[in-house]
């Protein structure tokens, strides 16, 4: 566990007059006794530390109001979340995905913000504004990103050193990076008697939805009345991914990657590159020295390059019984003292340009060399979706892939049904 020393707290407390606020803040108008608040979220050991670090901050800030963090593993999240919203076992606060915005708008369950922000007369500007608006529905504010990331290319520097072959560019405009020379490099990395792999095709939406729009794919149509995954320009994607295992087999199969352990063949120097979200603090750690590391964007395809992503977010259910004191811990969570301290922990981008500008994140001297791919990665974002149906459209879409990766079908075949059984659900 994260233990928050008085020192750390003076660090971060000093590096914005939130701290100072707090006595002409609203809590100051709010119950004697102390309001709890449920925060539900999920998160990996290094989220679950950051998390008890940052509300041991916001413990040290005020007495007002108590945070009950309910913490789910991020497989059972949803699930979980939406069986509670059922149930009438309401959260307060609650962190999502950029993608869950809309379907959980749609169904009445997040608080509109922007009664809040124009009382408070709240200053946004420092917020990364691509992120922001992941966050708004229609003109209605119901979040603040807790990040900006980007999925982008991690590679093992030392691999390639060892083979004579060139890095991956970091520019961005760089346009001989190629889905061509990117196979190039992957099957000259790739020695199977060593035990070790060109690439890993993870399975996750974001990993290969990265593909599909760097050719020019999509998942709806512009009015959102129909699933086009089966387009030429996604099932190409697609079926490069899957070839990248079964045909070209610079990537282990998914058994295979299931019995070495798939979360963590990068930091143990099995694969050569992979598709990863911002997950630097992590992989220093889990890193340290065994390897040098970098990142770069990922190739472009036949509509030039692209990233997924655009992170999770703080909401304020619409049935919480606390909207005041939710607001309030949500200025908390968006406030550069808890974006440093969270940013430190977590190695993440983060969504306060301030932050993202300081050395808190930018921390000279240690990898990534390249840590600005990501912040300039917000250019190239094509984020999750925006659909109401969204959420069991992608269940399907994953769902049904599945049968790609372990082979024996084509990308067409499966777009194909993914399409049709997307199509009825809408």
């Amino acid at each position: 566990m994260y233990k928050l020393s008085r020192r750390d707290f003076l660090k971060f407390s000093s590096m914005s007059a939130f701290g100072a606020a707090i006595a002409s803040s609203p809590w100051s108008a709010l119950a004697q006794d102390a309001v709890t608040l449920r925060l539900t979220a999920w998160g990996n050991p290094t989220e679950v530390q950051a998390r008890e670090a940052t509300l041991a901050l916001y413990d040290e800030m005020q007495d007002a109001i108590d945070i009950e963090f309910i913490h789910t593993p991020g497989s059972d999240y949803m699930t979980k979340l939406q069986t509670q919203l059922a149930g009438g076992d309401y959260p307060d606060v609650m962190f999502l995905g950029n993608g869950a915005i809309e379907p959980f708008v749609a169904r009445g369950q997040l608080l509109a913000l922007d009664d809040y922000l124009a009382r408070d007369n709240f200053d946004t500007s420092d917020i990364s504004q691509q992120n922001l608006k992941l966050y708004n529905v229609d003109g209605v504010q119901y979040g603040f990103p807790v990040d900006a990331p980007n999925q982008q290319l991690f590679y093992n520097k030392t691999l390639f050193d060892a083979a004579g072959i060139a890095a991956p560019p970091a520019d961005w405009e760089d346009e001989s990076w190629t889905w061509d020379a990117f196979l190039e490099k992957a099957i000259a990395l790739t020695d199977k008697e060593a035990g070790v792999w060109g690439w890993q095709v993870k399975t996750g939406f974001r990993a290969w939805w990265i593909w599909v729009t760097a050719n020019g794919g999509t998942f709806f149509n512009e009015e959102g009345t129909e699933c086009v995954l089966n387009s030429p320009e996604a099932v190409e994607a697609l079926q490069f991914l899957g070839d990248l295992i079964h045909v070209h087999e610079v990537a282990p199969p998914l058994d295979v990657a299931s019995e070495m352990g798939s979360g963590e063949l990068f930091q143990s120097g099995v694969t050569a590159m992979e598709t990863w979200w911002p997950a630097i603090g992590r992989m220093r750690t889990n890193i340290a020295d065994k390897f040098e590391w970098n990142v770069a964007p990922h190739p472009a395809g036949a509509a030039g390059k692209s990233t997924s992503g655009g992170g999770t977010g703080h909401t304020v259910s619409a049935f919480t019984q606390q909207p005041d004191e939710s607001w309030e811990f949500l200025k908390f969570l968006i406030s550069t003292d808890c974006v440093s301290l969270w940013t430190d922990i977590m190695g993440i981008v983060p969504p306060l340009t301030s932050v993202a500008e300081s050395d808190v994140f930018l921390k000279p001297g240690e990898p990534p060399a390249d840590i600005l791919v990501f912040t300039k990665g917000n250019d190239y974002l094509r984020p999750d979706p925006r659909h109401p149906q969204f959420t069991q459209a992608q269940q399907i879409a994953q769902s049904q892939l599945e049968r790609l990766w372990v082979g024996g079908v084509t990308a067409q075949e499966v777009c194909d049904d993914i399409v049709s059984e997307v199509n009825r659900l809408l």
